[in-house]
C-alpha cells in the first residue's frame, strides 16, 4: 500500500467519525427536550421534508459521480446528508430525525470504502 493509499484512507476513517460526531451532538442536544408533535407529524413537516429531500440529493449526487479521482467529494457530499439531518434534529428538538440520513449515508460510505489504488484510476 503507498502513502496516497494510506492517506484516503485516514480521511475517510476522519470523515466517518465526524458523522458518528454528529449523531452525539443530535442526542446530547435535543435527549432532554420533549418534541412538540410526534415522530410521524415531525416527518410531514415542510422543513423536515426539505432537509431530508436534500439529503437524499446529495446521497444520489455522490453515488453519480464516478471520477474516482473525486472520491473525497463524494464523501463529503455524503457527510453533507448527515449535516441536513442534524439541522432537521436540532430544529424539531428530536435526535431520532438524525437516524435515516446517517443510516443513507453509511450505506454510502460502505459502497465507498478506499480500497487500495481506487483514488488513481
Amino acid at each position: 500500500m503507498n502513502r496516497y493509499d494510506r492517506n484516503l484512507q485516514i480521511i475517510y476513517v476522519a470523515i466517518l467519525m465526524s458523522t458518528l460526531i454528529y449523531a452525539v451532538v443530535a442526542w446530547a442536544t435535543t435527549h432532554l427536550v420533549t418534541p412538540g408533535k410526534s415522530l410521524g407529524d415531525e416527518l410531514y413537516d415542510p422543513i423536515t421534508i426539505g432537509l431530508y429531500s436534500a439529503a437524499a440529493g446529495t446521497f444520489l449526487a455522490a453515488l453519480i459521480i464516478r471520477a474516482r479521482k473525486k472520491l473525497i467529494v463524494r464523501w463529503v457530499m455524503l457527510e453533507a446528508g448527515c449535516i441536513c439531518g442534524l439541522v432537521a434534529a436540532m430544529m424539531q428538538g428530536d435526535w431520532r430525525l438524525y437516524i435515516a440520513p446517517w443510516a443513507l449515508a453509511l450505506v454510502g460510505f460502505i459502497g465507498l470504502y478506499p480500497r487500495v489504488r481506487m483514488g488513481t484510476r
